[in-house]
């Protein structure tokens, strides 16, 4: 398979060819076939085309879960243009960071985006044109405009287009600074469909449950690309529900999805209304740690899968005959086309069994981290993705999970950098220092948590909105301790980050949920 072939835009296009009357996306009510969809995404492409949007052109599409998210999705990859998503719920400084950083000339927003980014274009600078989603507002173009164009033609990859051209930039949190913007090439949406519908047995009686917004790489790449590679279908909904989930799988006939373990464990509190167990379509869920409780409740298989949006999602993966035998870490074996390692701190291949740093390889891992070489250096070394996660790999070739070097809190499957919330709560004229880290949680998997030393008196909750205001809700600590002494700090003058984790505690700490309550 030629290299042109092994891309986002071909696999649409092919599937299309296959299985053109067969039905392909659900969201409210309605039912699109996959012609259906090919045709009114070739309006989108062709309004998109008459505004300057082509190939490399970079499109930032800040938008709510729902049908039109994704036909844009298929517009932009028609076209060979670059896919910046927006996560909605960010707070505006965090958003402009991401539309100043990638430099990208168009937006397309609905609620709440619009509102918060279409006011500010002075602070916009490379953006040249507003497209509306839903009404009108001046100095905007409006969606219906787009829609309503002459649908584009079939017709050769664009000049230049292959699989390690960039399709889509991907902000994720490290665990340092700023987001990164994540450059992933045309072929990683090709290649990870593939891999995880593989591993987990997906055929084209399946339909693909997606609850996460489609900004994240689950949403916007593998739940989209599984659906394509077999011809199944895909149903959306605006958001993970705990108290209307069973409904909509329900109401759709889902069959499987991708949940995280905060998720699977908000719908084992959730029990009004539930199936019993056995009695619901879905079939099987992915995740990232066991939930035996999950599995024996709702009778639903579960599947485990590692992996991070720097290896464009492809990853390791358990197919559905494992049952937890192996117990807590293990993440499965390697998927189609991937190689997974364990590695030193000199980047040095460790033998079975030995722990170390977890690295991946394929064909279609991240172009680089945009504007930054520094770090994309660091991370990608001789064609191997390096974690930042700590793990093993046996002499069977399975993998396990270990725990993370990086200073990273995994919050209901989105990553936080503690740095990050460091840097703004040091904004506070009250803060003198503070040490942020992730603590467990039942629910969340980890919650945030922050030592704050105070030069004068300060709010807990006033610090957290700070956080919450600057970067994203999700990011705000949950957990706060207040002191005057300083922090402990080593020999070589960093903090003593061990003793301070090792002496926290929850119980005596400030609890932002307690005080909603």
């Amino acid at each position: 398979m030629i290299d042109s072939e092994r891309t986002g835009r071909a696999l649409w296009r092919r599937r299309v060819e296959l299985s053109g009357d067969d039905p392909f996306l659900l969201h409210a009510g309605r039912t699109w076939t996959y012609s259906e969809a090919d045709e009114e995404m070739r309006s989108l492409a062709a309004g998109l085309h008459d505004h300057g949007v082509g190939l490399g052109t970079r499109v930032l599409v800040g938008m709510q879960n729902r049908a039109e998210t994704l036909l844009l999705h298929l517009a932009l990859r028609e076209l060979g243009a670059v896919n910046v998503p927006l996560m909605p719920g960010s707070a505006v400084d965090h958003l402009l960071y991401q539309v100043t950083h990638s430099e990208a000339e168009v937006l397309i927003a609905d609620e709440p985006i619009a509102t918060e980014l279409f006011g500010r274009r002075h602070k916009m600078p490379a953006v040249r044109e507003l497209i509306s989603v839903d009404g009108d507002p001046a100095g905007t173009t409006p969606w219906a405009e787009l829609a309503a164009a002459d649908p584009l033609p079939h017709g050769a990859e664009p000049t230049g287009f292959g699989r390690r051209s960039p399709w889509a930039i991907l902000y994720t949190s490290g665990s340092s600074g700023r987001p990164k913007g994540v450059v992933l090439p045309a072929g990683s949406f090709w290649s990870a469909g593939l891999g995880y519908a593989e591993r987990f047995g997906i055929t084209a009686d399946d339909n693909y449950f997606l609850p996460m917004t489609m900004a994240h790489a689950v949403g916007g790449l593998t739940a989209q690309s599984m659906t394509m590679h077999k011809g199944g279908r895909l149903t959306i909904v605006d958001r993970f529900s705990p108290s209307s989930f069973w409904d909509q799988v329900e109401d759709s006939g889902a069959t499987y999805s991708i949940l995280f373990p905060a998720q699977l464990n908000l719908l084992l509190e959730t029990q009004e209304d539930a199936p019993a167990c056995g009695e619901t379509t879905l079939r099987l869920v992915a995740t990232h740690a066991w939930q035996e409780p999950f599995r024996r409740r709702f009778g639903v298989d579960l599947t485990l899968c590692w992996g991070m949006t720097e290896t464009g999602a492809n990853s390791t993966g358990t197919d559905p005959s494992y049952e937890g035998e192996l117990g807590d870490g293990y993440v499965g074996e390697a998927m189609k086309d991937v190689e997974v390692a364990v590695m030193d701190a000199d980047h040095n291949h460790l033998p079975a069994g030995a722990e170390g740093e977890i690295c991946l390889r394929h064909e279609d891992i991240m172009l680089e981290y945009l504007k930054d070489p520094d770090n994309t250096a660091k991370t990608v070394i001789d064609g191997w993705v390096h974690s930042g996660d700590r793990g093993l790999v046996d002499e069977d070739g399975r993998l396990f999970f270990l725990g993370r070097f990086k200073n990273l809190i995994k919050r209901s499957g989105e990553n936080v950098s503690a740095e990050a919330v460091e840097e703004v709560l040091a904004d506070h004229p009250a803060v003198a220092e503070s040490m942020v880290f992730g603590v467990p949680d039942r629910i969340r998997t980890e919650e945030v948590a922050a030592v704050i030393v105070l030069r004068d008196e300060a709010d807990p909750a006033e610090l957290c909105d700070l956080v919450a205001g600057r970067i994203a809700r999700w990011h705000a600590p949950r957990y706060v301790i207040t002191r005057a002494e300083p922090l402990p700090r080593l020999g070589n003058g960093k903090f003593d980050r061990p003793s301070v984790i090792k002496s926290f505690s929850v119980e005596a700490a400030w609890d932002r949920d307690a005080v909603r309550t």
